[in-house]
């Protein structure tokens, strides 16, 4: 009876905290907690560089080990902790891996490109690539417009004569349009009153295809 009972505490528990990370709200509503927090509104390359960043960095340098030091000599490679436990030797790479994604957070040319990863079969390609992958599915959830396919920030929904206005208010900068699915919802079903339409919170997820793709 008690290990039925710990089943369903761990059930439990679960779905709590779960279900405390959903949000629910209008665009109004979402406009208030951008206002409070500006980084919940962040584009998808500074969302991935925090989360690499934010698992820690440190210099390979700082090695007590004198194999290491001889391999790297003088050269200040930065190790990203988000990476070091699965990754070994290929440090160089994965610096320039994070480099892109700092610098297309920053709105650089790297924001306008696709990361192409490219080299021979077995040199990790793929395993940074789902390395990546779990690291979204862990991080916090987003703030989406509901029932849109392609789950679009709900900020999209501000006409482009304001955004420079609200711009100012929330201390953000608003890029991108509305998806079809969305304008035409929007028209035909909300008579365009953009400020009533509902938001929510939802997590990255491979399995679901929220957020991450996958192509075979």
């Amino acid at each position: 009876m008690s290990e039925v009972n710990s089943f369903e505490r761990v059930i439990r528990d679960d779905r709590a905290a779960r279900e405390s990370k959903q949000w629910r709200g209008t665009l109004l509503d979402y406009l208030e907690k951008v206002k409070e927090n500006p980084t919940i509104a962040k584009l998808s390359h500074a969302r991935l560089y925090d989360i690499i960043i934010a698992a820690g960095v440190r210099n390979v340098l700082d090695s007590d080990d004198p194999r290491t030091k001889r391999l790297y000599k003088d050269d200040p490679v930065r190790v990203y902790d988000f990476f070091a436990d699965e990754f070994f030797g290929i440090e160089r790479t994965i610096a320039q891996i994070v480099r892109y994604f700092h610098s297309a957070s920053l709105r650089g040319e790297e924001s306008r490109q696709v990361l192409y990863l490219m080299g021979p079969v077995g040199s990790g390609k793929s395993s940074l690539v789902e390395r990546i992958q779990r690291g979204l599915e862990q991080s916090e959830p987003i703030y989406v417009v509901e029932g849109c396919p392609m789950n679009e920030e709900p900020l999209h929904l501000i006409p482009r004569h304001l955004r420079k206005e609200f711009e100012k208010m929330l201390g953000v900068q608003i890029e991108g349009d509305l998806c079809p699915v969305c304008r035409y919802r929007l028209r035909e079903e909300l008579g365009a009153q953009y400020e009533k339409v509902p938001v929510v919170t939802r997590s990255f997820s491979k399995r679901n295809r929220v957020g991450i793709g996958v192509v075979p």
